[in-house]
């Protein structure tokens, strides 16, 4: 772990010092949420579907190769327990979405085959 000395208001080294141990989570989640991947995900779905897809496209229906890759990795990660509690945090978003995505599919899957 690295030391760091920062300068911040007054109002905040109360909330700072009442994290404790908690403070580097709170910095890692907070980072990560500056343009979470997990947070474009769920654009480019809203996207797909605030467009009247047919059900041809909500089937065919892809993240992009960005998030893709970082599913993966991820993924690959996880399997090695290499994951910091904001990363299983993310990939937990990227996993409910994906839920909520085949069940979606899965009713145009259905579509289709009447």
């Amino acid at each position: 772990m690295t030391t760091i000395t920062l300068e911040i208001p007054d109002h905040l080294a109360t909330v700072v010092h009442e994290l404790g141990d908690q403070l580097s989570l709170v910095l890692e989640m907070g980072v990560s949420r500056l343009a979470p991947l997990s947070t474009r995900a769920y654009m480019e779905a809203v996207e797909l579907l605030t467009q009247a897809p047919t059900p041809e496209a909500i089937v065919a229906f892809r993240f992009s190769d960005e998030i893709e890759t970082r599913i993966d990795d991820l993924l690959s990660r996880t399997d090695d327990g290499e994951l910091s509690l904001a990363e299983e945090i993310e990939l937990d978003r990227f996993s409910q979405l994906e839920e909520r995505l085949q069940l979606v599919k899965a009713r145009a899957l259905a579509e289709l085959k009447r």
